[in-house]
């Protein structure tokens, strides 16, 4: 044999090992996948496509040389677990009935109170602005003569001032 073809097996000898170190990083991969819940349909395709290379390379491999088994690792001693003690379980409420909402009705608008109409009155006046005595708007000359009468009579000033009240 040519130092070439010595060469070649002895690199397919060491690559051998490293084949099935693919296949494990390929089934790693496979469960992440699984792990992120693709849809179903792009699984099987991909499963299927990976068959049939699978079925055309394994010939090739089979004429060249067979694998030899794995190798087990010795099992190692089990250990024994210690039952924790749980405390007592509390007691769970009744599940609550769930109540049906209740739809809420359109907001009503405020009604806004509506004003009374006004009307201007004369009032007559003390010095402490106490009304004494009302006249109706166009009697202004008789509320200013009702002040100064009693300004006279009682000695204080007494004035005259408009003042609106609700019309009647």
């Amino acid at each position: 044999m040519g130092a070439r073809k010595k060469a070649k097996k002895a690199a397919k000898k060491k690559a051998a090992p490293k084949k099935p170190a693919k296949k494990k990083a390929a089934k790693k991969k496979a469960t992440k996948k699984k792990a992120a819940k693709k849809p179903a349909k792009k699984a099987v395709g991909k499963k299927k496509a990976a068959t049939k290379k699978k079925a055309a390379k394994p010939a090739k491999k089979k004429a060249a040389k067979k694998k030899p088994p794995p190798k087990k690792k010795a099992a190692k001693p089990a250990k024994k677990k210690v039952a924790k003690k749980k405390p007592p379980a509390k007691k769970k409420a009744p599940p609550k009935k769930k109540v049906a909402k209740k739809k809420k009705k359109a907001a009503k608008k405020k009604v806004v109170a509506v004003k009374p109409r006004l009307k201007i009155v004369w009032a007559v006046c003390d010095s402490g602005l106490k009304i004494l005595k009302t006249y109706p708007y166009p009697q202004r000359a008789d509320a200013e003569a009702e002040a100064k009468r009693l300004a006279e009579k009682k000695g204080k000033e007494h004035v005259v001032r408009a003042e609106r009240v609700p019309m009647e």
